[in-house]
């Protein structure tokens, strides 16, 4: 599963309040393995403090301390060029399992989503990404994971990371948005009666409207540990998007949001 993963990692006041909250996530994920990666944007002046030896130290401390608070191997990384593209380079020489990422742009006030290194990166890679929000509230390993499924491949693929990770009594709620598009109620409906027959301790709920609105209303409410849903991208072309839903949730979540591609083999 998500053994060796990749963490993007910046200097910013974001990234050490999520590093204090990295525990709960990488025991949830069983991570065994980080590799901590920082990108000199070789595209603008680089000062002192940004050099690569200044970054190189900077993540030799960081990796020793994550590595005797996780209880978990951590190496770092330095590399120079643009961002999305080096780290997609350092998870596919290290074949490594999976990334990790802060999304820095939750607020419609702040940055865009588009045109950062996260959304960026999820439309190059076919590895799982997960999405830390900057401002998300701390999170309980044992906590329910949500679902959220449209039937589609990419939908399917996601359903075999929640299914792999509903063990040891965890709860799971799987929640199918019915929107107008929709043409598949009848398949989506049987491939979740299909799911909780198989675990009793996973719940289905419908919503109604808005995907994106009702997946994000849904896991705050909830107070879930994760959110998992598929993103779109299994060719050259395709991997310029990554789903509306996909990326409105992975932009507007306060909770993790693990994006599984539809090639994800399990």
């Amino acid at each position: 599963m998500l053994n060796h993963c990749i963490l993007g990692f910046d200097y910013s006041d974001s990234w050490d309040r999520t590093c204090e909250r990295l525990p709960p996530i990488v025991q949830l994920l069983g991570v065994k393995r980080l590799t901590l990666v920082h990108v000199v944007d070789t595209t603008r002046r680089i000062n002192v403090e940004d050099s690569e030896a200044a970054a190189d130290s900077h993540l030799e401390k960081l990796a020793g301390a994550l590595s005797t608070e996780l209880g978990i191997a951590v190496d770092h990384e330095v590399r120079r060029g643009f961002a999305a593209t080096e780290l997609h380079e350092v998870a596919r020489r290290h074949k490594a399992d999976g990334l990790i990422m802060l999304n820095q742009s939750h607020s419609a006030g702040r940055a865009l989503f588009y045109g950062n290194t996260t959304l960026n990166l999820a439309r190059l890679t076919r590895l799982p990404l997960l999405v830390l929000p900057a401002d998300g509230p701390a999170i309980e390993p044992a906590g329910t994971l949500l679902l959220a499924t449209d039937g589609s491949d990419p939908a399917q693929a996601a359903q075999r990371m929640f299914e792999h990770y509903l063990v040891d009594g965890r709860h799971g709620l799987v929640l199918w948005v019915e929107t107008e598009e929709a043409d598949n109620s009848a398949l989506v409906q049987s491939q979740i009666a299909d799911l909780t027959a198989r675990h009793e301790q996973a719940v289905a709920r419908l919503g109604k409207g808005s995907a994106v609105r009702e997946i994000v209303r849904t896991a705050e409410d909830e107070q879930v540990a994760l959110v998992i849903l598929g993103k779109r991208g299994t060719t050259p072309i395709q991997d310029l998007m990554i789903g509306s839903t996909a990326e409105g949730v992975a932009r507007e979540s306060r909770r993790p949001v693990l994006l599984v591609p539809a090639g994800t083999g399990l």
